[in-house]
């Protein structure tokens, strides 16, 4: 059979008053009749920010990982980030080589994309709970990493791709997606109220969709990224921006959701009791310095102590000794 190189056009709708993404692109799926991959069109609609956080909970330098993406999204929504070409027709072995030798051609790249767009995410929605910015809606943020010295990972992926999208009625990316409320009603007067909530455009570059797509969330009150407090992958929340926990299956056939508050208070708990042993370890061997101010060898075993301390934490922060083992450590002092 005589193979053709797929010309790939893909379409995006974007939905901002109902949030949700929807695409029209072209795939390959499997013939169970004749073994191999075949070309045909692919429809999804898919909530706004959940295929972003699908991308953003890869690892892509491990290959099953990578190919679970793929399973759930199709290869050639990565495939045009790379050189391959994507041909109308594989046998399944070719297409599973194909595959492997997008995944490994790709790998380093995505990953570089996956972190830039987490280092914006984690600033945007204050993932890390800082103070400062706790008072600041995500638009706000999104306004102090594009104008300030605080600079944007995902404007940089952006500046330095030239990104320059068409969008439907809207004109250049740029001037519609930072633009605000008293701008934004000025170019409504001339666009067709259809338009005024669901716009699309045509890409072959998920990073480039990804991109419209984080800009945009931001200018909805009701949506948001957040990282689930239990097993620390990205979500969207279903009902409250507030929420804690993703519905992932995480044990026995129960979500993160529904296990997270008791896991959270067990961890609390827990931390409670180390944090108690700590300090009791410590106040002995400060008394103990301080009753001995003529004993050096009590104020060397103090300062031992604590500079052992910091560096098992430390440790135990980057998964190199368990929490177990530092207790253990701890309360033979």
């Amino acid at each position: 059979m005589e193979r053709f190189e797929l010309r790939l056009k893909n379409q995006f709708f974007i939905n901002k008053f109902n949030k949700y993404k929807f695409i029209a692109y072209q795939d390959l799926r499997f013939n169970q009749k004749h073994k191999s991959y075949e070309f045909y069109n692919r429809y999804e609609k898919i909530k706004l920010g959940v295929q972003l956080c699908d991308f953003l909970n890869t690892d892509f330098s491990d290959l099953n990982n990578t190919r679970e993406f793929i399973n759930k999204y199709g290869i050639t929504i990565i495939a045009h980030l790379s050189d391959i070409k994507i041909y109308q027709y594989y046998s399944e072995k070719e297409y599973n080589e194909m595959v492997d030798d997008v995944i490994n051609n790709l790998k380093n790249k995505l990953e570089m994309y996956k972190n830039t767009f987490i280092a914006d995410i984690t600033y945007i929605y204050n993932l890390n709970d800082l103070e400062e910015l706790s008072d600041l809606t995500p638009i706000q943020r999104l306004h102090i990493l594009r104008d300030s010295k605080k600079e944007s990972e995902v404007r940089k992926l952006y500046d330095s791709n030239n990104l320059k999208l068409t969008l439907n009625n809207f004109g250049d990316f740029t001037e519609f997606s930072i633009t605000r409320e008293a701008d934004a009603q000025e170019i409504a007067k001339n666009v067709n109220t259809d338009y005024l909530n669901t716009y699309c455009f045509e890409s072959n570059d998920i990073i480039q969709t990804f991109i419209i797509e984080l800009f945009e969330m931001t200018e909805i009150e009701s949506t948001a990224i957040k990282k689930c407090k239990n097993c620390g992958k990205f979500f969207v929340p279903d009902n409250r921006v507030d929420e804690l926990y993703c519905n992932s299956i995480y044990e026995n056939n129960k979500t993160c959701k529904e296990v997270g508050p008791f896991r959270t208070k067990q961890k609390l708990m827990q931390e409670n009791d180390d944090l108690r042993i700590y300090r009791n370890v410590y106040q002995k061997l400060l008394l103990r310095t301080r009753r001995n101010p003529d004993n050096t060898q009590y104020e060397n075993d103090f300062n031992e102590f604590k500079n052992k301390n910091i560096q098992l934490r430390e440790k135990v922060e980057k998964g190199k000794l368990t929490q177990t083992e530092y207790m253990e450590w701890l309360n033979k002092q």
